[in-house]
């Protein structure tokens, strides 16, 4: 059973046998979506048990390089084949369905690979962008932390030189030293302006 995306849409199916690498894989439907081409092995009953349903292959539109149908020439009762050339892991494949009605399917393919692909590269566009966006604040965010740590550093050092300032003035500010002068009879050191020595009773000038 095929689930569908919620904004995909099945086209077209058709039981066919797929080939790939020259290994058949029959009893099979491939279904063509706006998104996909899926080929499923169909279920199987038997006598003991029953085997479901696989999807053995998917393709990605935007993954189609090419698409082309053929008609062997050796048989008219062999089915046509649709052939579609994709790239997995950056490699190219080709798988080859044995189908009736093929160049239906061809049109669809190609017209659905150029819009899937439009829409594929927008979204990695857009995905780059978000990426970069995102890359973009966090480093103004570290940028943004960074500064703040600085102006707070900055401040720290005003507020330490405002507080030295403020310590050096009023009662805290050194007192001016008194000149000296000095007895000339007994040597003693007497305040400036001082009329007499303190010491000897000398008369100073």
């Amino acid at each position: 059973m095929i689930v569908l995306d919620p904004d995909e849409n099945e086209i077209l199916e058709e039981k066919s046998v797929m080939i790939q690498n020259g290994a058949r894989v029959e009893n099979g439907k491939v279904h063509v979506t706006n998104k996909r081409i899926i080929y499923e092995k169909l279920g199987e009953r038997k006598l003991r048990r029953a085997a479901a349903s696989t999807i053995y292959l998917e393709i990605p539109m935007y993954e189609v390089t090419n698409v082309s149908s053929a008609v062997p020439k050796m048989s008219l009762l062999t089915k046509k084949k649709l052939s579609i050339g994709y790239k997995k892991d950056g490699d190219p494949l080709i798988v080859e369905f044995e189908i009736k009605r093929p160049d239906a399917i061809v049109e669809v393919v190609k017209n659905w690979a150029i819009t899937s692909k439009r829409e594929h590269e927008e979204k990695l566009k857009q995905g780059d962008n978000e990426s970069f966006r995102r890359q973009v604040e966090l480093a103004k965010a570290k940028s943004s932390k960074s500064n703040v740590n600085v102006i707070s550093f900055g401040r720290e050092i005003r507020s330490q030189k405002q507080s030295t300032d403020d310590n050096r003035t009023g009662d805290n500010l050194p007192k001016p030293v008194e000149t000296l002068d000095q007895c000339p009879e007994c040597g003693s050191y007497v305040p400036a302006g001082s009329k007499f020595c303190p010491e000897c009773g000398y008369k100073m000038k």
